[in-house]
């Protein structure tokens, strides 16, 4: 079975807060925003990556089954 194949988009960062340490309410604000954002497209990309990847239980080889 070959490997599955997942986008390369999927495999890029998401970008989060990246601007200058908050000073005032309302940048803290734009700055939890900001980070959140980036956690709702990481989760994302990892929820598609994980679709992606996920095999039938009957498909699965020994090896990948070990819990060593």
């Amino acid at each position: 079975m070959p490997p599955p194949r997942v986008p390369a988009d999927l495999l890029q960062p998401c970008a989060g807060y990246t601007g200058p340490l908050p000073q005032t309410e309302g940048q803290i604000s734009d700055a939890l925003i900001a980070e959140a954002r980036g956690r709702e497209c990481a989760n994302g990309k990892l929820s598609a990556v994980g679709e992606i990847l996920a095999v039938p239980i009957g498909h699965l080889g020994t090896s990948r089954m070990s819990s060593s």
